[in-house]
């Protein structure tokens, strides 16, 4: 049985019937003859996982799918592919609806999922849904047109990454006029493929003279003969001879008759389909025929007639080659008679197609149908409309995956079109930021560079600096950001809470105040955005990602992670790819600092180029965070390797000074952690923060040894957050001149530390701060100290030289329990963290008690902490030499 598709959709998908009409086999024709040896066929056929029926227009393979599907014995689900599934998004949307049917749960999940930046990854997202969701034990996905997207290599390398990987359960049946550009030769080989040509859906000549007296049963026998012979077991052209000869018989017997043997289609169409035909209902079809498919309502504004719904169930009854899609009231005409329906159309008036476009975008805009509409705008060579309603929505098609449908419509544009008015310039930059970055920039810098006249609108000026504000940050520069949004805003006055870029301003300034390490929710600047925001149910909805990376900067991580899994629960996240990019990035931040890797890695590395996202912030921060995470690890080699993407990637689209001050940071880290001080030195000079230029130089100079010049450093920094001041306190504790003094300061940073559950931030100062933090153990809690040795474990491993005397040396994993000593761990505690029993972890320490002379933990402890100090001192002088 086939179920609809209508009913599963997600609204920012498909709002409207129009769309829903795609998802649903059409009914048989009221003459369809049906051949039990062709259902029979594709019953065999569907016994392989995929079959693929290839046939030229008019030879009845959508009929006879729906003739099969209305005796299936097995849930089914049916996609008709239009030209807007050109896009890979709209296609892969159309589908997972479809099977949502099927599938509890299935669009519940696409929409939590993050934005697919491609077919492919559209694709894996749906096979990921089929494979975790409830589901029949068998069912068929019928997909018609496939011909009309599959010269489209993005959307065939996602069909062929679908059809590969199919689940069992579901069978697969393609619908094409030509055989599709897909892996055939390989799934012949595997055997899953089944194969339906023209050779078995023509009619034979007994079901050809079947379906003739269905039509027309005043044929003459000789008549019958010489059409079949001509069909040549086409279906359309039985059907096309059957209305000639209707036609023929509708003409006055003295009119000399058409000798339709030598016509062309064309000539089919207009002399003998439709000739005879009332003037009205040809008049319906020439007026609709601009839309592929049509409903009463769109049929109504495109005639003006309040009646067309009534002329295209005529023609339906006529058998004009106009089908009804179901019960959703939505009409299609075959395309072939539709094409030629058309040009006859543009023959007649061109300037009538064009006008007959635009009243069919009205309707579709109105409609919601934003992909459909942008296309007949285009057609009705009105690019500005276009333009207009691309600005407008660009947004959710984005969102929602459909990039091509940007991109295929900006590529129509005249780019002369930006330079008519500041208004078109601005809607123009506004299309391409998602999609074309550099042609965003351009063309804000040209509308920045222009001349203004006197009594420019202010309104239009402000909405321009709107978006060199964006322009700023995009490139790194957020601090400029914050001075052109507040320009902007005052420019917009009145206008500021209607306008569309207008509403942007609140976001991009908590954004700048995220993105410079000062969050924090009792400041007056905060709680004046959240008040602005509190009518914008959208806008404030992305703020709370925002508010999520200002928590993790500022180095709060659980409080970053408490509002975004909040956030999370709001179903429209999945589909907003700003917001979700920052979540995605707050939440790794987070989950690093409080020492959870693996999850970190996963998250840092799905959040990295290659996206082409316009987050650049947070593609910038995922590279930077990969690479203090492979120093996390000790693994110089791999975080260098990081560092380089890093910064080719800052250089070529994140060259603001923001940008550029986050990467001499971790370049500063690196180099330290790599004995490379002189370099370390340079990107630390580099580093244009008020607060980390002077923490970056005061880690070199304590790397030199200068622990004065240190002190002095870090007396004239002024924390803007949590992770400044635990950061100062911990390098203060480095450069004290005491011991008592170092304590004191290590004890303010463990409590600051613990306070907002930073963990890798202490871990990650290394030896001697570990030390320190040993000793004044118990003024910290438990948990968090033991998370800390955890989260520092890869840096004491780099630290740790073999003590053993000559021919006594300590293995690997005699040096990696020595290093798990000094910590308050319990044997068993220490046995877990290093995947072996306590058993086993006994007989090492005796063999390392033996080998280092000493009869206990506490005599092998203080060992470790010795060689610590002494390998730390080794390196400070071998570099100072250096």
């Amino acid at each position: 049985m086939t179920r609809s598709g209508s009913g599963g959709h997600d609204p920012a998908d498909a709002a409207t019937s129009f769309y829903g009409s795609r998802l649903h086999a059409p009914p048989t024709p009221a003459r369809y003859l049906r051949r039990p040896r062709l259902v029979d066929l594709l019953d065999q056929a569907t016994s392989a996982p995929i079959t693929v029926v290839v046939a030229p227009a008019g030879s009845g393979k959508t009929s006879l799918l729906a003739d099969w599907l209305s005796s299936a014995a097995v849930p089914t689900a049916w996609v008709s592919v239009d030209e807007t599934d050109r896009d890979g998004g709209q296609l892969w949307a159309g589908v997972t609806v479809a099977l949502g049917e099927l599938v509890d749960g299935l669009t519940t999940g696409a929409r939590g999922a993050r934005r697919p930046g491609t077919p492919a990854a559209a694709v894996a997202v749906l096979l990921s849904g089929l494979e975790h969701a409830d589901h029949p034990d068998s069912a068929v996905l019928i997909i018609d047109d496939v011909h009309l997207v599959d010269d489209d290599d993005g959307i065939v390398r996602s069909m062929a990454l679908f059809l590969t990987s199919v689940p069992s359960w579901l069978h697969v049946v393609l619908l094409s006029r030509r055989t599709p550009k897909l892996p055939i030769d390989r799934l012949r080989v595997r055997g899953q493929l089944s194969e339906v040509q023209f050779a078995e859906l023509r009619f034979s000549p007994e079901e050809a003279e079947c379906m003739l007296a269905r039509l027309d049963a005043s044929l003459a026998q000789d008549e019958v003969g010489e059409v079949v012979d001509r069909a040549g077991g086409w279906a359309a052209g039985l059907q096309l001879s059957a209305l000639a000869s209707r036609s023929d018989r509708a003409q006055p017997a003295a009119m000399p008759r058409a000798d339709t043997r030598g016509l062309l289609f064309a000539d089919y169409v207009w002399r003998e389909v439709l000739g005879a035909e009332r003037p009205d209902v040809v008049q319906v079809l020439l007026d609709t025929c601009v839309a592929k498919r049509t409903d009463a309502s769109l049929a109504t504004a495109l005639t003006g007639r309040s009646d067309a719904g009534e002329l295209l169930l005529e023609a339906e009854a006529r058998g004009l080659f106009v089908t009804r899609l179901g019960p959703s009231g939505w009409f299609e005409v075959h395309a072939v008679v539709r094409d030629e329906l058309l040009a006859e159309a543009t023959r007649r008036s061109p300037q009538r197609v064009a006008a007959q476009h635009a009243r069919a975008a009205r309707w579709f805009e109105d409609a919601g149908e934003v992909a459909t509409a942008l296309e007949h705008w285009i057609l009705a060579g009105r690019p500005r409309d276009a333009l207009r309603l691309l600005a407008g929505r660009v947004e959710g098609l984005y969102d929602s995956g459909r990039e091509a449908t940007i991109a295929r419509t900006l590529a129509l544009i005249p780019l002369n079109l930006a330079s008519t008015d500041l208004q078109a310039l601005i809607e123009f930059a506004w299309c391409h930021l998602l999609v074309d970055k550099r042609r965003f920039l351009e063309t804000v810098r040209a509308g920045a560079a222009r001349e203004r006249p006197d009594g420019e609108n202010r309104t239009q000026t402000g909405r321009l600096t709107m978006l060199q504000s964006v322009a700023a940050t995009v490139t790194g520069d957020w601090s400029r950001s914050r001075e052109l949004t507040t320009e902007s805003m005052a420019l917009l006055g009145e206008d500021l809470r209607t306008d569309e870029l207008g509403r942007f301003g609140w976001n991009l300034l908590a954004r700048e105040a995220a993105l410079s390490e000062r969050w924090d929710d009792d400041s007056g600047q905060l709680e004046q955005i959240r008040l602005e925001l509190g009518t914008d149910p959208e806008r404030r909805l992305r703020y709370e990602g925002i508010h999520a990376l200002g928590e993790a900067l500022a180095g709060r991580p659980l409080d970053a992670l408490r509002i975004a899994a909040g956030v999370r629960d709001v179903v429209a996240v999945g589909s907003m790819t700003i917001l979700s990019a920052e979540l995605g990035i707050a939440e790794a931040l987070a989950h690093r600092e409080l020492g959870d890797r693996a999850r970190a890695l996963t998250e840092l590395t799905s959040a990295s180029p290659p996206w082409r996202d316009p987050v650049t912030h947070a593609q910038c921060l995922a590279m930077l965070q990969l690479t203090e995470l492979r120093l996390d690890d000790g693994d110089v080699a791999a975080a260098d390797e990081c560092f380089e993407l890093a910064h080719e990637f800052v250089r070529s689209e994140f060259a603001g000074p923001g940008g550029l001050m986050w990467l001499a940071r971790t370049g500063t880290v690196l180099c330290l952690a790599a004995g490379r001080i002189a370099e370390a030195q340079n990107w630390a000079e580099r580093v244009d923060d008020p607060f980390w230029g002077g923490v970056g130089l005061a880690r070199v100079r304590l790397a030199e040894g200068g622990r004065a010049e240190a002190e002095a450093l870090l007396e004239a920094v002024v924390p803007r957050c949590p992770r400044h001041e635990v950061v100062r306190d911990l390098l203060r504790a480095r450069a004290a001149g005491s011991r008592p003094l170092a304590l004191e300061r290590a004890a303010r940073a463990i409590g600051l530390a613990t306070g907002v559950g930073l963990v890798q931030t202490v871990a990650s100062e290394g030896a001697e701060i570990l030390e320190l933090l040993e000793v004044q153990a118990v003024v910290a809690p438990q948990a968090w100290l033991d998370r800390v040795r955890r989260a520092a474990s890869p840096h004491a491993t780099t630290s740790v030289v073999d003590p053993s005397p000559p021919g006594e040396h300590l293995t690997e994993r005699e040096i990696g329990v020595l290093r798990m000593l000094p910590s308050r761990l319990t044997l068993p505690e220490i046995a877990d963290e290093l995947y072996i029993s306590v058993n086993t972890l006994k007989f090492h320490l005796r063999v390392i008690y033996r080998k280092l002379g000493v009869g206990s933990r506490l005599e092998a402890a203080e060992v470790a902490r010795h060689l610590h100090s002494e390998s730390r001192a080794r390196v400070s002088g071998g570099v100072h030499q250096r």
